[in-house]
């Protein structure tokens, strides 16, 4: 099944028009901003096929995490360094400025940013020391001003790993919490806003040497910004996806019970080859019912993106393997939706194989992406510049 859907995809790429084009996509017009090794991109995708507004070439660097704020604030980590960087971007032309108008130093190996709910404070969480740095974002022209790091502690059980390893930091919904995955420590931490960004819980994450890498909250309430009631994490050394239960202690802190885990993969199409294959982004819908993973290095022409469903009653929860499709290249590294209300497209980052930047239609109902994309951007045009990998990292940039 997996062959079948990469021949589809291999067709649909060689096809000028898609036949999933309709009136509607002739007005698509989003701007996305791409990280790759030693570059910055931003391109504009009009439902069919990207053009190249902004190329930043920074030899050495790279941008495999961004975040924006209004009105014109892109923060960039360099995860080869100490240094956070800070662009001018136009969301309205989609122009990125030539160089950052301001690099702090912060701890070095920063791979995943995230704001404060109010967008005062940014958390960096760093790969290479186990840290968390905390900046402070209030100034009127975006430039950060370091405020501390937090140091995650508790046992290395990780045999891999020889220091705890903040792979990503995730906000709840209500905005005090922040969950940072710890692929060294095999570990999710709890930062609590209120407490000054203390760590003040961590659940374990088995079996040992699982790697925990990134991860969304989760919530069986409708109401906006309540306290999540579950959270699922993916694994990438063993390739599993986690759900956990979320419970608020009386002393404010979070509880995170194992309720069951499933391979990223499904039940019934293992990696090519098993040594080898490592999962990489996991994204949830604001639907709070579809959760995406990818599938690296899988041993295959072509990697995935997996979907997994968020079922829940009263009395219980589990996630449920749907489907999966080819991601057009290899090693996905992130994947992000539109921001349109319907969350329309999946772009996915593919730093190796034959398509660097891929754009699914999703299928807003039931959660699936189309296997035959509506358009792509082929890898050797963007690694060969720099002479290293393609697209690590893509996110649309809302235009107001």
């Amino acid at each position: 099944m997996v062959r079948f859907i990469s021949m589809m995809l291999n067709l649909g790429l060689a096809l000028a028009a898609p036949s999933l084009m309709n009136r509607q996509d002739q007005a698509i017009n989003k701007k996305l901003v791409v990280g790759a090794a030693g570059q910055i991109l931003s391109f504009q995708f009009d439902g069919k096929s990207f053009k190249t507004i902004s190329n930043v070439t920074d030899t050495g660097k790279a941008a495999s995490w961004m975040i924006f704020k209004q009105p014109n604030h892109l923060y960039a980590v360099d995860e080869n360094s100490n240094t956070l960087r800070l662009f001018n971007y136009d969301p309205a032309t989609g122009k990125i400025s030539d160089k950052p108008v301001s690099e702090q130093t912060g701890s070095p190996g920063v791979v995943s940013l995230e704001f404060s709910l109010d967008k005062t404070r940014l958390l960096g969480g760093s790969y290479s020391n186990g840290t968390v740095d905390i900046w402070d974002t209030t100034a009127a022209d975006g430039t950060m001003k370091f405020i501390k790091n937090v140091t995650l502690t508790g046992d290395l059980l990780n045999p891999k790993h020889t220091t705890h390893r903040a792979h990503q930091v995730v906000p709840d919904p209500s905005g005090r919490y922040f969950a940072v995955n710890d692929l060294g420590g095999d570990a999710i931490h709890i930062l609590d806003s209120k407490k000054d960004y203390a760590v003040t819980s961590i659940t374990k994450v088995g079996p040992v040497g699982c790697g925990p890498r990134h991860g969304g909250f989760l919530s069986t309430s409708a109401t906006p910004g309540a306290l999540p009631s579950h959270y699922v994490v993916l694994c990438e050394t063993m390739n599993l996806v986690k759900l956990y239960q979320v419970a608020k202690q009386a002393d404010d802190t979070l509880k995170l019970t194992y309720v069951t885990g499933v391979s990223s993969y499904g039940p019934d199409s293992p990696p090519l080859n098993a040594t080898t294959a490592a999962a990489g982004e996991l994204t949830v819908a604001a639907n709070q019912r579809d959760i995406y993973v990818t599938n690296r290095l899988s041993g295959s022409e072509f990697d995935n993106v997996s979907l997994f469903t968020f079922e829940h009653t009263d009395t219980k929860a589990n996630i449920v393997f749907k489907s999966e499709v080819s991601s057009g290249g290899v090693s996905p590294r992130m994947m992000s939706l539109s921001v349109d209300k319907d969350q329309s497209i999946m772009f996915v980052a593919n730093p190796m194989g034959a398509n660097g930047l891929v754009a699914l239609p999703r299928n807003q109902k039931c959660g699936t992406l189309g296997p035959q994309p509506m358009a792509a951007v082929v890898n050797t045009t963007i690694s060969t510049q720099v002479g290293g990998f393609g697209p690590q990292f893509v996110l649309e940039i809302p235009q107001k």
